[in-house]
């Protein structure tokens, strides 16, 4: 069973979109930053992920990630503000410069909370 999943950082094998490391690495900013519990973020996040589906990598440069609370994500690009109550703001550009060149970013050091899994077909 385990000869059939790759180790880590050989091979072209994509097991998660761009999508869905992007938001990953933003619960983990968010997790680091301001020490919420990850658990509770899960909708916002899979809210996150929705709002990214469709969009083009390079739209995204100047992006903010805008978590009004923990259920709820908004997408807001370059020059768009958030003038509403407080929230958590993560921008999203230091995120897509490390997926843009993933070879400067070690693969154990991408998703510390999220290990890999291998999925078999």
């Amino acid at each position: 069973m385990a000869a059939d999943v790759p180790p880590a950082g050989r091979g072209h094998l994509a097991l998660f979109s761009w999508q869905t490391i992007l938001a990953l690495r933003v619960l983990n900013e968010v997790h680091q930053r301001y020490g919420v519990e990850v658990s509770g973020w899960r909708l916002a996040i899979a809210q996150l992920q929705t709002l990214l589906k469709g969009r083009s990598f390079p739209s995204l440069w100047g992006a903010v990630a805008v978590f009004p609370n923990a259920q709820e994500a908004l997408l807001k690009l370059d020059g768009e503000i958030y003038a509403k109550d407080a929230c958590l703001t993560v921008g999203l550009s230091r995120h897509l410069e490390a997926l843009a060149e993933p070879s400067q970013l070690p693969v154990e050091a991408q998703l510390p909370l999220f290990p890999a899994v291998g999925v078999r077909r």
